[in-house]
């Protein structure tokens, strides 16, 4: 846990500079893309339902369009599959919680109606984790073989509406797709990608200092 120490001092100090505040909830579809080391797939591989949110602090680049944008998620992943020809079934629930920076830029505007585009990567570390193989279930924390951080690229487009001169909501979706999450040896080849659609909805909060304006109020 030292190693997040300084990450998390680092967020600390800089909420003070922070001009908004956004907080996210939503649901996640997620699936696995597994490939073994022959370069085999699994088969009736199926995307699961999950949860996530996030939180960051905005911080403003170039007049109202463009904020940095800094914070934390915490995200559930799960998916389900079959192996017709050995006849095994598998089953995924992860969940990560990391941290998360990017960028927020409006796109256009519709009265107060905001359309944005959010990239973002996190670095996300295993808090808990289980794979299901048939009948049995294995603890994947630890594993020397699965990796306990993963980096998740997105990219996220939305719509955001003023509720106040202080605050707006909006509704966001972004797709994903993490780097792998096996610790394989070069000879093994063996890969296991998560791929995410979430959607979701949040609210921005203007902080003290803030030189914005959600709207004509």
């Amino acid at each position: 846990m030292k190693k997040w120490l300084f990450p998390m001092l680092v967020l600390c100090s800089l909420c003070h500079y922070g001009q908004l505040l956004n907080v996210e909830w939503g649901q996640t579809l997620s699936s696995f893309d597994y490939k073994n080391s022959a370069g085999g797939t699994l088969d009736n591989l199926q995307s699961t339902n999950t949860t996530y949110i996030n939180a960051a602090y905005f911080f403003q680049l170039s007049g109202e369009k463009v904020h940095l944008l800094l914070g934390g998620v915490l995200n559930n992943y799960g998916a389900v599959a079959s192996d017709a020809l050995l006849d095994n079934y598998f089953e995924w629930d992860i969940t990560y919680a990391g941290l998360q920076t990017g960028l927020h830029y409006e796109l256009a505007r519709v009265r107060d109606l905001r359309i944005f585009i959010r990239p973002t990567v996190s670095l996300e570390y295993l808090l808990r984790g289980t794979q299901t193989l048939n009948n049995q279930v294995f603890n994947l924390s630890g594993e020397d073989e699965f990796s306990n951080l993963v980096t998740v690229p997105r990219l996220g487009i939305g719509a955001q509406y003023p509720i106040s001169k202080k605050a707006a909501l909006y509704l966001h979706y972004s797709y994903g797709r993490s780097f792998s999450l096996v610790n394989s040896r070069p000879e093994d080849n063996e890969t296991l990608n998560i791929n995410m659609h979430n959607i979701g909805i949040g609210i921005v909060i203007m902080l003290p200092g803030c030189n914005c304006a959600f709207n004509s109020f």
